[in-house]
């Protein structure tokens, strides 16, 4: 049986047995209860066949003096195949100062489908889950949403054989920054389908496109532009789908066929930075002119010499060998590098982002540079080492920090110097020690009391627990089922801890409560969706600890 941990509370005695609000929920708004499109025959029928099991009146005592549960976060699938199984979630929230049961509703057409009772602490929050068969409603728009007494939130459901597709996303942050001419940095960019940022300058063409970037966030992304900037300019990056799927951009060769522009509402997502190129500066020394001495001329005829213009300075130049290795994942080696001027090795991932970089290199050559990975990979992947000039001396790689205005890569021709390397994963053998002789860890350790009861049936009351490494309190049935489970409970010892139950009882019973581990660290109860290899129980002499009690189910008056 599946439990559901969120539901589960902690109340204390009186207030889980004296006091709860009810919850009749409202109707949606005059005019919005019928389906917008299609019969709403199969509705009423459905609705009245369910409505004869689960629409009788909410059996917790009305206690106007409380607020009513609050509604929040509700979500649902927006269109659906005929037939299909809805999920629908929402928050409830308690805005009381005391610990209260309420009915939580799912309508759907202003009728209700299924009603709980929902048990919450004061200012306590949890998500509340519905799914909705929607087999026999036709197609067409509905409307459905969750309730409590006074409060919820409504949406619309379209059940169409061909549902509405959503189209994909994107959204790019390009800043104003200062190039050397042959790059440039995109700050952000988020792709839902994954796909390149073509860069664009003010013709529209294409002067530079990233490598493939996967679905979801990337930083930084340096992208190479296929012929250097030679002036200042302002240009557009543009998020483009991978439509064939081979992660090469085609949109040139194919004429705009295949990896088209992400679009919202049928215009392309883009940005527009002005790139400043930085331009070597020329020597500031003036060409040499001796000037005259004060000695009195001699008859000699003036040198015809003209004055001494210095040779341009030489380019930097650079080369780099970068092998494929295998790594545990949280530094490589660059085999070697010659740095005319000094500076960085720097490491990018295949879609240009910087995922490391060297300490700073003196003029020279070197051998087997370590450079360590601050994000250890997680996977094997082809890296690219790029050496990096020191453009302002201060010995520390600032080319990220100043968006490429400072430390950019060595280059040839106007092409960043860079050397590709296959880098493999290692995966950690196991360690062939012996096991210590060190005393073992104390075992947890933890008692849980649970009294006979009479209560509602829709939850049940631990009188105390403790725990010693926390964890929860579940309540099983005699056959062995998990009926219900708290929520996390911190280590230590808990009074009155209300469990509410996944389905209420409806006839007298005897329970148990077992105190459970959160082996996991997670504080979500696991021991059922893992099959029982976490979240295990507390046991004491290699039995489980557990209590038992005899719960009577009170009779409505």
């Amino acid at each position: 049986m599946n439990t559901r941990p969120q539901i589960a509370v902690v109340i204390v005695v009186a207030a889980l047995m004296t006091v709860a609000a009810a919850g009749i929920g409202f109707a949606a708004p005059a005019g919005n209860t019928q389906a917008v499109s299609g019969p709403s025959d199969a509705v009423q029928q459905q609705q009245a066949q369910v409505q004869v099991q689960q629409q009788q009146e909410c059996t917790f005592p009305a206690n106007e003096s409380y607020e009513s549960f609050d509604v929040s976060n509700l979500s649902a699938p927006s269109s659906v195949e005929p037939g299909a199984t809805v999920t629908v979630t929402a928050n409830i929230s308690n805005p009381n100062d005391a610990p209260l049961i309420q009915c939580v509703e799912f309508r759907l057409e202003g009728d209700v489908v299924e009603r709980r009772g929902w048990a919450l602490n004061p200012n306590e929050t949890e998500t509340i889950t519905f799914e909705v068969d929607t087999t026999g409603l036709e197609e067409g728009t509905y409307i459905h949403g969750v309730e409590t007494r006074d409060m919820g939130e409504l949406t619309t459901l379209e059940i169409s054989s061909e549902p509405t597709v959503e189209e994909p996303t994107a959204s790019v942050e390009f800043n104003d920054q200062v190039s050397n001419g042959s790059e440039v940095i995109v700050s952000n960019a988020s792709l839902s389908d994954g796909g390149f940022i073509a860069i664009h300058n003010e013709s529209g063409a294409v002067i530079g496109a990233s490598e493939y970037l996967e679905p979801g966030d990337s930083e930084r992304i340096v992208v190479t532009l296929a012929e250097p900037l030679t002036a200042n300019a302002t240009l557009t990056a543009m998020p483009h789908l991978d439509t064939n799927d081979n992660q090469e951009l085609d949109f040139i060769t194919s004429d705009g066929a295949e990896d088209g522009p992400y679009t919202d509402n049928g215009t392309p997502v883009t940005d527009d930075a002005t790139v400043t190129v930085e331009m070597d500066e020329p020597t500031t020394e003036e060409p040499t002119t001796e000037e005259p001495t004060t000695e009195e001329p001699t008859t000699e005829e003036p040198t015809t010499e003209e004055p001494t213009t210095e040779e341009p300075t030489e380019e930097p130049t650079a080369s780099v060998q970068f092998d494929d290795q295998s790594t545990s994942g949280s530094s490589v080696t660059v085999a070697s590098a010659t740095l005319s001027e000094g500076g960085f090795v720097v490491i990018h991932a295949a879609n240009g982002n910087l995922v490391g970089t060297s300490g700073y290199l003196e003029p020279g050559e070197h051998t087997d540079i370590v450079v360590n990975l601050p994000d250890n990979l997680a996977e094997s992947a082809t890296l690219t080492a790029m050496p990096h000039l020191d453009t302002n001396d201060n010995q520390q790689l600032d080319f990220v920090t100043s968006d490429g205005a400072d430390d950019g890569p060595y280059t040839d021709n106007g092409t960043p110097i860079t050397d590709d390397a296959n880098v493999t994963l290692e995966t950690e053998e196991p360690t062939t020690e012996e096991p210590t002789t060190e005393e073992p860890t104390e075992e947890p350790t933890a008692s849980v009391q649970f009294d006979d009861q009479s209560t509602s049936g829709v939850a049940v009351l631990i009188a105390s627990a403790d725990l010693s490494e926390g964890g929860y309190i579940v309540i099983h049935d005699e056959s062995g089922d998990v009926l219900g489970a708290s929520g996390y409970l911190p280590p230590g010892e808990q009074q009155s801890v209300a469990v509410t139950l996944d389905e209420q009882l409806s006839e007298d019973a005897t329970l148990t409560a077992m105190a459970h581990l959160d082996s996991n660290d997670n504080q979500q109860f696991d021991f059922v969706t893992s099959g029982g290899s976490d979240d295990g129980p507390y046991t004491a002499d290699g039995e489980p600890v557990t209590d038992d009690a005899n719960v009577t189910v009170e009779s409505e008056a």
